[in-house]
């Protein structure tokens, strides 16, 4: 699993999902996204939700913390160990 592609489809779902509203707000992979309040505790649960559908990831509640959802980089770097330790 590539960490720059999931970035990527990771800042593309946050974009049409929790930032609709806020078209000209800009958010890059090292952008604060629980600090900057894009997201919060529902929206976490609807990231789980995307994750495991979109990469069949699935993320246990230990792992949901600040410094794993603190931004993008740092969900697909999550993701991508995750993947690594996933027996398939």
């Amino acid at each position: 699993m590539n960490t720059d592609a999931v970035t990527t489809r990771l800042l593309d779902f946050i974009r049409v999902e929790f930032l609709w509203s806020d078209e000209g707000r800009e958010i890059d992979a090292s952008t604060p996204l629980l600090e900057w309040g894009i997201i919060d505790s529902l929206r976490i649960a609807l990231l789980q939700s995307f994750i495991l559908n979109e990469w069949d990831v699935p993320v246990p509640a230990a792992l949901i913390d600040a410094k794993n959802f603190k931004n993008a980089s740092c969900i697909a770097a999550m993701i991508c160990e995750l993947d690594k330790e996933t027996v398939r």
